[in-house]
């Protein structure tokens, strides 16, 4: 996992420097933001992102959902 850490450090954006006169809950919203749209890039890597959003945009599965999921799963088992 450590690895994995240094692979997206490279990757992904630096944070800036706190900015003269910014307040604190101003640089750590800016660091928030940063960090939650990065976790978004990542997660967006991730060969379970497309199942997962899946099934968390709706209620009832579709026949379609149902062969979107399949396929990332063949997808997935195939490398």
């Amino acid at each position: 996992m450590e690895n994995l850490a240094y692979i997206f450090h490279d990757s992904l954006p630096k944070f800036r420097d706190r900015r003269e006169g910014e307040t604190t809950p101003e640089y750590l919203n800016y660091i928030n933001m940063m960090v939650n749209q990065a976790h978004q890039e990542i997660i967006q890597l991730s060969p379970f992102y497309k199942i997962s959003e899946t099934f968390n945009n709706t209620e009832l599965l579709s026949l379609e959902d149902i062969k979107i999921i399949f396929n990332e799963v063949d997808k997935y088992n195939s490398r």
